[in-house]
């Protein structure tokens, strides 16, 4: 994954399942239009949470590999996280996985699992599901690290 990343010149590669995956990078969006009969036409729509990391991150999944930007953006929270949920794979790129199996994704002890993380790398640098707000903290980008869109 790190001469992956290296070579796509990207700071952030997500892994998990793809429920797990849209499930926190999209949400479902309730919308009405009123009509002249003065019933309502009502829809649903799906919307990013986030658009790109650039906006910070939408959540933790099974496996999180963090380069240059998002190890600057946690600084010494990185070191706050159990040893079984973090690895160093090298001077700038950092593993954190919350549970051994991408099946313990949606999970109850999955997502404490999640939860306790994200308190720990601080919450104010994911999205927040629950109030639908963005990340307060985002990374700062570098040239390379830019979004391609």
């Amino acid at each position: 994954m790190a001469e992956l990343m290296r070579l796509v010149q990207s700071p952030l590669a997500l892994a998990g399942l793809d429920t797990d995956l849209h499930g926190k990078q999209r949400r479902l969006v309730h919308k009405s239009i009123p009509q002249e009969t003065g019933k309502d036409f009502t829809y649903s729509e799906e919307e990013f949470t986030v658009r790109d990391y650039s906006e910070g991150l939408p959540g933790l999944f099974w496996r999180n590999f963090y380069g240059p930007a998002f190890l600057r953006m946690f600084g010494e929270r990185l070191g706050a996280l159990p040893a079984e949920s973090r690895q160093n794979l090298g001077e700038n790129l950092v593993l954190v996985q919350p549970y051994e199996l991408p099946t313990a994704a949606g999970t109850e002890s999955g997502m404490a699992r999640e939860r306790e993380l994200i308190s720990l790398l601080g919450p104010e640098c994911f999205y927040d599901h629950e109030h639908h707000t963005l990340p307060a903290r985002r990374p700062v980008l570098d040239a390379l690290g830019q979004p391609l869109h």
